[in-house]
């Protein structure tokens, strides 16, 4: 209703779309309180895309309270260590009980779409390097990796040890969240990049272009990221063009540098979270962005007992094989069937020399990118990133021995 009354600027639209607000779903979220548990998660995310579109059209305070606190809420306490949200068949749980509450229908591809398109509303109101860190948390481990060699979508990125990615059929398992992976996957390049009249934003280090016809620039990024920590950026105008450069800062990465045209510069962070680059950009200019990774242990909320691992914005997950598996059971559409192949047991881990967040008891391959593996256990794994595994058992999430 919203969206029509934009187009059209009848006013018949915008009065529908008060009528249809969802006060016992809104009236908690706007006076801050976390009523989340019991509901169903992706019939109420999309009502909150509705309160962002709503705010923007009309100024209404109270649905920009309301998109930001749910937000807010989401991500700090009704997510798992991947960053999508949904448990036990789609449903929310108590907040901070992802970890007791690990589930082959947990993370629903259609929650994390929807959250990237919330995510998405708020970056364009205030930006924020932390919008866009959870964005590409999103991006990387719960939407990348959920479209096989045949182009079949996933329905849940399970959280259970032992589960596995299963993938549509063809013709019989055409998911809600089949069609929500068709829209997404054609449209990947949305919100690489923003911009305002003075601004051009890289909000996420991804080989694209983006031509800026106020400007009368295209910047052309070039990066193997994940696989490479660094990116490139290099600016294409007819004549010179005065705008600032912001590229986003990720929390996860320590010791960023900047070397603009080969040579080492100073960039300012500001307040947002991005690196300002302020000047006149010529064409062929080119910027070198390093972005260091490093391993990190993560707490689970409210349960201590649990671990999750990441490097940079990869969650790493232990591998654990393919015994038991078959194609029918990963082209199964619906999720795992752990009733025909039960839970794996959690991996367990003993840290006695943790540094801070820095686990020593995993070691990158050396001459490797991405693959690394557990040391000094009563059983060692390999770890990927979870968008790296596509059809074999794994692990999300790891368990401290006494």
């Amino acid at each position: 209703m919203f969206n029509l009354y934009a187009i059209t600027g009848e006013k018949k639209y915008l009065d529908a779309g008060y009528r249809f607000e969802h006060k016992r779903f809104f009236d908690p979220l706007a006076a801050h309180q976390d009523k989340l548990a019991g509901l169903h998660s992706n019939t109420n995310i999309p009502k909150v895309v509705g309160a962002a579109r709503g705010y923007e059209l009309t100024g209404d305070p109270r649905y920009k309270d309301i998109a930001e606190f749910f937000w807010q809420t989401v991500v700090d306490h009704h997510s798992y260590a991947p960053g999508g949200t949904s448990n036990n068949n789609e449903g929310w749980s108590e907040p901070d009980t992802e970890g007791s509450n690990l589930a082959a229908g947990g993370q629903e591809c259609c929650c994390s779409y929807n959250m990237l398109r919330l995510t998405r509303h708020l970056f364009g109101w205030q930006a924020d390097a932390r919008r866009m860190d959870y964005y590409e948390k999103l991006l990387w481990n719960t939407r990348a990796g959920t479209q096989n060699e045949n182009a079949m979508l996933m329905y849940y990125v399970p959280t259970i040890p032992g589960g596995w990615k299963t993938f549509g059929s063809p013709f019989d398992a055409n998911l809600c969240c089949t069609g929500t992976g068709a829209e997404e996957y054609s449209k990947l390049v949305d919100t690489l990049f923003f911009h305002n009249d003075t601004s051009l934003y890289v909000n996420q280090f991804v080989a694209a272009e983006v031509n800026w016809s106020e400007k009368q620039v295209r910047l052309v990024q070039q990066t193997r990221f994940p696989e490479e920590e660094c990116t490139t950026l290099q600016v294409h105008t007819a004549q010179p063009a005065a705008f600032t450069l912001k590229v986003r800062a990720p929390h996860w990465a320590r010791g960023i540098s900047v070397a603009l045209n080969g040579q080492r510069t100073d960039a300012a962070k500001g307040a947002d979270g991005y690196l300002h680059i302020e000047r006149t950009w010529k064409d062929g200019d080119t910027l070198v962005v390093d972005l260091p990774m490093s391993l990190r242990q993560e707490p689970v909320p409210g349960s201590p007992e649990l671990a999750s691992l990441a490097y940079g914005p990869l969650t790493l997950v232990a591998c654990m094989g393919r015994e038991g598996l078959s194609r029918d059971r990963i082209d199964a559409g619906l999720g795992p069937d752990m009733d025909r192949l039960p839970p794996l047991p959690i991996p367990r881990f003993r840290a006695a020399s943790q540094s801070g967040d820095k686990p020593a008891w995993v070691k990158k391959e050396a001459g490797s990118e991405l693959l690394f593996h557990s040391v000094g256990q009563s059983k060692d794994f390999a770890l990927r990133p979870l968008y790296q595994v596509m059809d074999e058992r794994y692990s999300i999430y790891w368990q401290r021995e006494s």
